[in-house]
Formats: structure tokens, C-alpha cells, sequence
């Protein structure tokens, strides 16, 4: 019996865990950016004025351009253009500054 609770037991927390690793395993920072996950969502902090990108979730992460309160990006192959104190698709832009654009980026934009 203690075998078979060992087993059950394993597949209960084994199976989530071994799935939250694997789901964080497709994010990392990349050139110009500083990435954050958790089980829900990315925050991603692109540097302004480079070729930032970043792998969120799998997919590639780029700002493209910020202009008349308005966010750019490319996820995926994907352009989003998101308010700058809204957003759209799921994607929130959280803060913009000269230096920074800070987005939250959701598990599901990978559908």
C-alpha cells in the first residue's frame, strides 16, 4: 500500500512541477531585456534605444516602437500594438520611461 501511495503521491506533485519547469524553461532574458516569470505571466523590461528581444513562453519577444502613447511589439511573428496605459490581446504595458518599456506578457499569448 505505501508504494502505491508513493506512486499516486509522486504523479500529484511530480506532474505540476515537472509542468511549471517546463513552462518557465521558455523564458529568458535576451539582449536588452530583463525577463520575469511566474505560472500566469512574463514581465518583460526591454531597454529602449537597442534591438531588444526576449523568449517568452517559447516565443520571440521584440519591441518594435513606441510612439503617441502607443507600445509596439512582435511575439511570435505576431505585431501587437498596445496603449500605453491599457492593453490589448492580454498584454499589458505596465510602464514606459525613456530608458524602459515594461510589459506583462500572459501564458496564454502561445495559445
Amino acid at each position: 500500500m505505501s508504494v502505491r501511495l508513493g506512486r499516486a503521491l509522486a504523479r500529484t506533485i511530480g506532474l505540476p512541477l515537472l509542468f511549471a519547469f517546463a513552462l518557465l524553461a521558455g523564458c529568458s532574458d535576451g539582449e536588452g531585456t530583463d525577463v520575469n516569470c511566474n505560472l500566469q505571466e512574463c514581465t518583460v523590461t526591454f531597454q529602449r534605444g537597442v534591438e531588444a528581444s526576449a523568449n517568452v513562453f517559447g516565443l520571440e519577444a521584440k519591441l518594435v516602437a513606441v510612439e503617441d502613447g502607443m507600445v509596439t511589439l512582435d511575439i511570435g511573428g505576431n505585431r501587437i500594438t498596445v496603449p500605453t496605459d491599457g492593453d490589448a490581446e492580454g498584454v499589458r504595458v505596465r510602464e514606459v520611461t525613456k530608458e524602459n518599456v515594461v510589459v506583462v506578457i500572459p501564458h496564454n499569448i502561445a495559445g
